[in-house]
C-alpha cells in the first residue's frame, strides 16, 4: 500500500511539473515571438534610415538626380546623373560611408567605371571589383531602389 501511494504521489509530481514545463515554453515562445518582431522592425527602421544617408546624388547639388540606388551586405553604390547628362558612381563601404569612390560610369546591361587597373561593375544582381580584370570582390546586391 504504501508503494502504491509513493507511486501516485510521484505521478502527481511528475504532472505538476509537466505542466510547468509546459507552461513556462509557452510564456518563452510567446516572449520570443514578440522580441523578434519588435527587432525587426526597429531593424528595418534603422536600415532606412542608414541607407537613406548613404542615398547622396542629391546631396551633390541642385541639378543632380538618382538613377538607381544598389546596397550589397557590405557595399553601397548610388548612380547619379550630373547636370552635364553624364552618369557618376559614387560607392563605398558600408562601415566607412564617409570615404567614397567617385568615378564617370558607361551604362551596357549594367553599369562599369574604370579607376587605373580596377574595374567596379553593378548590376541588378551584384556588385563586384576586378583588378587588371580579374574579380577579387563580388557580393550579391540585397536591395535596389531607383529614383529617391
Amino acid at each position: 500500500m504504501n508503494f502504491v501511494k509513493t507511486n501516485k504521489e510521484f505521478l502527481k509530481l511528475g504532472l505538476l511539473s509537466l505542466g510547468a514545463f509546459l507552461l513556462s515554453t509557452y510564456s518563452v515562445k510567446v516572449l520570443a515571438s514578440t522580441s523578434e518582431v519588435e527587432i525587426e522592425q526597429n531593424s528595418m527602421l534603422l536600415a532606412e534610415s542608414s541607407r537613406n544617408s548613404m542615398r547622396v546624388c542629391s546631396q551633390k547639388g541642385a541639378n543632380w538626380s538618382e538613377i538607381n540606388y544598389f546596397e550589397s551586405k557590405n557595399y553601397f553604390a548610388n548612380i547619379c546623373r550630373q547636370p552635364s547628362g553624364n552618369l557618376m558612381l559614387i560607392a563605398g563601404k558600408k562601415s566607412n560611408p564617409n570615404e567614397v569612390l567617385e568615378l564617370p560610369v558607361e551604362f551596357n546591361e549594367g553599369y562599369f567605371a574604370v579607376d587605373g587597373n580596377r574595374t567596379f561593375i553593378v548590376d541588378d544582381g551584384s556588385f563586384s571589383m576586378a583588378i587588371n580584370g580579374l574579380v577579387v570582390k563580388k557580393e550579391q546586391i540585397i536591395y535596389q531602389g531607383q529614383s529617391n
